[in-house]
């Protein structure tokens, strides 16, 4: 008896399965539904030529992203930079959801139902001449959500990837998160304001120099730098978008103003006041974008940082493998050291070769060593004045002029100054070899008893 039943239960198992498969080998139309199909194929919308994207969120304002020259960017409601990688992230959930089943013939009341009249949301693709629109419902359990394509009937049950992109990222963040997009080492000229203060630092050739409010050269390495800086500047957070009093937020006037220019093109950071007393966030604004932005106190150092950590602190710019001639001016007297072969000597004392290591000493610091810190001044201070030291080429003509400072004349700190009235200062432990009797080209005074 039990064998009898349990063949039975067997035999029914085995004709319904037979009974499935042909009902779903028969209908042609339900293997239709069920098969799992792309929503939008990659020849419809190829990554590479989609130029446009539309996309509006219930009733909030449309979003418009254009590509231009191959860089993207938001179009309205504003003029924005847009994010390369968030735009191909959107092109790519369009193209990597899958129609799982499709719900043929639905009713007006079933479509408000699905949140699909009118649409949750709307992203429109332009890829030259061609379109695809989608119209995004609710989503369901199980990663399920409702779609209609290009106005048609029937209602796409799809995953929920481009649904997740849609509905759960900030639109904000698919903005450009750089301060100066496409700016690097090769800039031509910044101009930095804070409050009344002005420096305009400008690039000629492959050299930095500062051209106001004075003239000087510019540390080539701390100015990579801070270029370095520049271009990886990212605001942190939006503030408000389309403001309508930029004053509440100390951008009217900015507290500073930060221009870069390149190529006869500029843009311009306005920074404007702390967010909170006790925070160093700064309010900011990039100049014809309608939107204010929060930066990190971090961020507002690196682009601000004091103008005097950027000037070379060398004294001279020239290579001492370049020099011949050493004139040593002092109130006393001048006199020359020569480069000779492979001994450096002394013409006016009858070519007596002197200590080679002593003025290697004298070149290195006039052309290598870094002050340990820099002062402007507004006027050379002349009083303090012990030496000058000119630089000759091999062609006898003067290749730069050092002059030589000291709070006392003979103790205290030595300041190197280049024609700039920068000072470049080093501690009064500095030797500088500056009298013909350093080179043994005269006797040492004789000490007073």
């Amino acid at each position: 008896m039990r064998w009898t039943t349990t063949c039975i239960m067997l035999v029914v198992a085995g004709a319904m399965v037979a009974l499935a498969w042909w009902i779903h080998e028969s209908d042609p139309d339900r293997r239709r539904r069920i098969e799992v199909v792309p929503m939008v194929s990659s020849a419809e919308l190829p990554r590479d030529e989609v130029d446009r994207i539309e996309l509006r969120i219930e009733q909030e304002q449309p979003l418009v992203f254009q590509r231009e020259d191959g860089d993207w960017w938001m179009t309205s409601p504003f003029r924005h930079a847009a994010e390369y990688s968030s735009m191909l992230a959107l092109i790519e959930a369009a193209i990597s959801t899958r129609i799982v089943d499709r719900l043929e013939a639905v009713d007006e009341e079933d479509l408000a139902r699905l949140s699909l009249l009118p649409p949750r949301g709307r992203v429109v693709y332009s890829a030259g001449d061609r379109v695809v629109e989608l119209d995004l419902g609710q989503s369901g359990l199980g990663g399920r959500a409702y779609v209609r394509r290009d106005g048609g009937e029937d209602v796409l049950v799809v995953d929920d990837a481009l649904s997740v992109k849609v509905f759960n990222d900030n639109p904000v963040m698919w903005r450009e998160r750089s301060l100066f997009p496409g700016v690097d080492i090769e800039v031509d000229r910044i101009v930095r304001s804070v409050e009344d203060n002005e420096v305009v630092f400008e690039r000629s050739g492959g050299a930095w120099a500062i051209t106001s409010p004075i003239s000087t050269r510019v540390d080539s390495e701390a100015m990579g730098t801070h270029a370095i800086d520049l271009a990886r500047a990212a605001w942190s957070n939006v503030l408000l978008d389309q403001p309508e009093d930029l004053a509440a937020f100390g951008l009217d006037p900015a507290v500073a103003r930060l221009a870069i220019e390149r190529d006869g093109e500029s843009m311009v950071l306005l920074i404007g006041e702390r967010l909170g007393s006790a925070g160093q966030d700064r309010a900011a604004m990039i100049e014809g974008v309608p939107v204010v932005l929060s930066l990190d106190g971090r961020t507002v150092a690196s682009l601000l940082p004091d103008p005097v950590t950027l000037v070379d602190h060398r004294a001279s710019r020239v290579r001492p493998a370049d020099v011949k001639t050493i004139e040593i001016e002092r109130p006393s007297g001048t006199f020359l050291i020569q480069r000779a072969l492979e001994n450096w000597i002394a013409p006016q004392f009858d070519d007596a070769v002197v200590p080679p290591d002593r003025v290697e000493e004298l070149l290195q610091s006039v052309t290598t060593l870094r002050a340990t810190e820099v002062e402007l001044r507004d006027t050379y201070p002349s009083e303090l004045e012990q030496a000058r030291v000119t630089l000759l080429g091999f062609d006898g003509a003067p290749l730069d002029t050092v002059r030589l400072l000291r709070e006392e004349p003979d103790s205290g700190r030595w300041a190197m100054e280049n024609g700039d009235n920068v000072l470049r200062v080093h501690p009064d432990f500095l030797v500088l070899h500056l009298r013909p009797v350093d080179y043994g080209l005269a006797a040492p005074p004789e000490e007073t008893p």
